[in-house]
């Protein structure tokens, strides 16, 4: 049931996926906080629930989902399918999971690794995307179509994609594209979000945009 739904997480992290999916559904949860900063997601109760100590992470009755990727995907097909998910059958439905997949998977390594040098060994595999420039130039071109990055409805992946977008806007490790500014500026506009984005980033403890994502919080 929802009432059984709880999203355990931690301040000025990653969990802002989690928190805004959710009030993008509407569905009852409550929320347990372990303070990445002060090691209480490493502390031996944590790791009992979650033995990579990462957050988000939530519980939905007996289901234990971590990963934000796998987060969006679980809540959306379970609270939002065919409204956030689109259904199985659906054009946009390749798309929609090839996003919040890339989101991750993509995006963060992608921008994260900018700047850096890696020494390629022989029969190395290497990275498994391309240059930053080109991700970005795939995401805007998805993005000048519709506004949004699956089809021509915000979904779970616009959650996904734009909560990246919006946090590496704000350390720097995404360049300020009109393109990028405009999505993340339509995001923000969202009430869901805005409720979300007060809860991981509490006014009371972060400025006025001082948006900055707790870089030991993976998930």
């Amino acid at each position: 049931m929802a009432g059984d739904l709880v999203l355990y997480r931690s301040v000025a992290s990653r969990s802002i996926v989690a928190l805004w999916l959710l009030e993008e559904l509407g569905v009852p949860y409550r929320t347990e906080t372990y303070d990445i900063a002060r090691g209480e997601t490493r502390s031996s109760e944590y790791l009992a629930l979650n033995p990579r100590g990462t957050v988000p992470m939530i519980v939905d009755g007996e289901t234990k989902v971590t990963e934000t990727a796998a987060i969006c995907l679980y809540l959306a097909d379970r609270y939002g399918y065919g409204t956030l998910a689109p259904r199985l059958e659906a054009p946009e439905r390749g798309p929609y999971m090839s996003w919040i997949v890339w989101a991750t998977a993509v995006l963060e390594p992608a921008s994260t690794l900018v700047g850096h040098e890696f020494e390629t060994k022989r029969g190395s595999w290497g990275f498994g995307f391309g240059s930053l420039d080109r991700e970005l130039e795939v995401l805007e071109a998805a993005l000048a179509a519709s506004g949004y990055v699956a089809g021509l409805a915000f979904t779970a992946a616009d959650v996904i994609v734009g909560a990246v977008v919006t946090m590496r806007l704000q350390t720097g490790e995404l360049p300020p594209h009109p393109v990028l500014t405009a999505y993340a500026d339509r995001n923000a506009a969202r009430p869901a979000f805005d409720k979300a984005a007060k809860l991981n980033w509490p006014p009371e403890l972060f400025g006025p945009r001082e948006v900055k994502d707790e870089p030991g919080a993976p998930g």
